[in-house]
């Protein structure tokens, strides 16, 4: 996006504190009216005759993103508009006063872990997505949504670009700010070839192999504020790093955004030429592990099963099945998850290639000669097999990736209904109720009371208010004895990019997941470091107080207005070259086409449509 700087607004030294009527604004419309329209920049303005009064914008933003924040504050101010600053110290209460409707507008941002247009939307662009802090609630909106999300990878341009050009562009529901860069910033220590930007642990390796049994590997992460570690109970870059870890899926996330069978449940899935029907074989060597009152490992003695799949997956999809459910929108169209026990399906369904399921399913294993539903009569080098088949209620190839997300974690079922025995979910109170994974139990102290139940490749047995403590869990894929490379894990809280920098600079730590992008030269110029590059999975935007308590709320021309005075060269610049532009949250893992394109006295317009409505 070139957009070029609007001085409009901006000509009377009092222009922010007062009204522009007084600084001959009808003279200087006319002029530019005139000026735009021999240049066949614009059509003739039909308000041009209306006075221009103040806009008292409060902006929230989080603290870690205050130089972009400034920036934008800037823009606004030059444009006209009074901004009054509200910086929230973490995303928690970021989200809290966005969803009480405490802003006019707000610096949101949004990752995309699991790579499919509809969760890059859904959560925050739909009446009741679980991430819908600003307040959007539109039914045209909504239809546009779930008529995209059925569409194959070749309609998404199309269909998604309709959702863009509505919520973005006609809308204005948000405003594009950028899309963010990953820099992984990492010691020497470590083999630069195991280090990738959708970085699962278990594939860490140091650059001495020998170290691994022996050597703790320490990462950061900037988030501090654990609630839950139950994986559909949290939604927040504070335990969802950690989560995705701890529990086994379906499948995992390739940096591509292609979905695999490596580090999961399952050897193969399948798809029905219905791309309704996915279907998937579990294997059988991956156990649940437990954690004893000293933090020490041990084998629960619990196999993870379909059972375990069918419990967990029909959990993620019902917004009731526990207090504060946080996931559930991702899986809307997840209408079924069942065993399936009768091989003739298998072999009667056919994928789009023509081939059966069944062969699908088979390949590189033993030939399935049994269907079970029972853990305890799996046996899968004898041909006993679970098959599990999720069947949306549309067609909806992006479920698969959205089993890779965390709140798509295998739980241990029967664990888990013992922990919450006895909780009324409709009666639930946070402050005296205990339900599985309650946070406060894995802090080292007197709350200390681990009772997790873990399948996935790393197991929590302990945490302080400085760092989270992991095990590789030896009883997971245990026909793959070096699945998990690096033994043990310490995830240190360190909330200031800068600090994070300087321990992994001193030692201290061996890699941080996210630095400022201002400092990757700093990072480059030392000798004992490597950094690598990443397209970002997090964008940002310029949010609108929706909720109906603010200006901004019922006023498409004044949130336009706003749009158009940000600059998109002046946040790359001050991201040190380090951002790419954007149009909607989708930006990370698809390009529909659209752009921003504002043009010179866009602001001044739409402020004089806004108070042309207001009289």
């Amino acid at each position: 996006m070139k957009k070029r700087r609007m001085v409009a607004l901006g000509l009377c030294a009092t222009v922010v504190a007062s009204s522009m009527a007084g600084c001959g604004v009808k003279t200087k419309s006319d002029t530019t009216k005139a000026a735009a329209e021999a240049a066949g920049e614009t059509e003739a303005d039909p308000n041009a005759n209306v006075e221009i009064g103040d806009v008292n914008l409060n902006f929230l933003y989080n603290s870690s993103d205050e130089n972009v924040a400034n920036v934008i504050r800037d823009q606004l101010s030059k444009s006209g508009f009074t901004v009054n600053m509200t910086a929230a110290a973490d995303g928690a209460s970021f989200r809290e006063q966005e969803a009480n409707g405490n802003f006019d507008i707000s610096l949101a941002s949004f990752a995309n872990p699991v790579g499919t247009p509809d969760y890059g939307i859904r959560g925050v662009f739909y009446s009741k997505g679980d991430s819908n802090y600003t307040g959007v609630n539109d039914a045209d909106l909504d239809k546009l949504i779930d008529d995209a999300a059925t569409v194959t990878a070749d309609k998404y341009a199309e269909a998604y670009g309709e959702v863009e050009k509505l919520g973005v562009g006609e809308k204005a529901y948000f405003a594009p700010v950028y899309l963010g860069v990953n820099g992984r910033a990492f010691s020497n220590v470590l083999n630069p070839d195991t280090v990738d930007n959708n970085q699962r642990w278990e594939d860490f390796d140091y650059a001495d192999p020998s170290q691994d049994d022996s050597r703790t590997l320490n990462i950061t992460q900037t988030g501090s504020t654990i609630t839950t570690w139950d994986p559909i109970r949290a939604d927040d870059q504070s335990s969802g790093y950690a989560l995705d870890h701890m529990y086994i899926h379906l499948l995992t996330l390739k940096p591509d955004w292609s979905v695999s069978t490596d580090a999961s449940l399952s050897y193969n899935y399948a798809i029905a030429d219905d791309n309704s029907e996915f279907y998937f074989i579990l294997r059988d060597d991956c156990g649940f592990a437990r954690i004893d009152k000293d933090g020490n490992v041990y084998d629960s003695g619990v196999k993870v099963a379909g059972e375990d799949v069918v419990y967990s997956l029909n959990r993620a999809k019902d917004k009731d099945s526990t207090p504060m459910h946080m996931t559930y929108s991702m899986y809307t169209n997840l209408d079924k998850v069942e065993m399936v026990t009768d091989i003739a399906e298998l072999e009667e369904k056919k994928t789009a290639d023509g081939e059966s399921v069944k062969d699908v399913l088979e390949k590189d294993i033993t030939p399935i000669s049994n269907l079970v539903d029972s853990r305890d009569a799996v046996d899968n080098a004898a041909g006993n097999y679970q098959v599990i088949r999720c069947t949306t209620a549309m067609p909806y190839p992006q479920i698969l990736n959205a089993l890779t997300f965390h709140g798509a974690g295998i739980v241990d079922s029967e664990w888990v209904e013992k922990m919450n025995e006895g909780v009324d979910f409709a009666t639930y109170d946070a402050t005296k109720d205990k339900l599985y994974g309650d946070g406060v139990t894995t802090r080292e102290g007197a709350t200390f009371d681990n009772q997790l139940s873990l399948s996935g490749t790393y197991v929590l047995t302990s945490m302080n208010d400085y760092q989270m403590n992991f095990k590789a869990n030896p009883y997971i894929r245990t026909n793959e004895p070096d699945c998990v490379k690096i033994k043990t894990l310490v995830n240190k809280f360190i909330s200031d990019k800068d600090t994070a920098l300087s321990s992994l600079r001193s030692g201290d730590v061996d890699y941080c997941y996210s630095i400022n992008s201002t400092k990757y030269d700093v990072v480059e110029g030392d000798s004992n470091l490597t950094l690598k590059k990443f397209p970002g999975i997090r964008v940002y935007m310029l949010g609108f107080n929706l909720h109906g308590n603010s200006e901004v709320s019922n006023s498409v021309d004044l949130r336009k207005a706003i749009s158009s005075a940000i600059n998109f060269e002046d946040v790359k610049a001050v991201l040190a070259g380090n951002a790419y532009e954007c149009y909607s949250f989708m930006a990370s893992c698809l390009d529909c086409g659209n752009k921003v394109d504002w043009k010179p006295g866009d602001t001044e317009r739409y402020l004089r449509a806004y108070f042309a409505e207001k009289k």
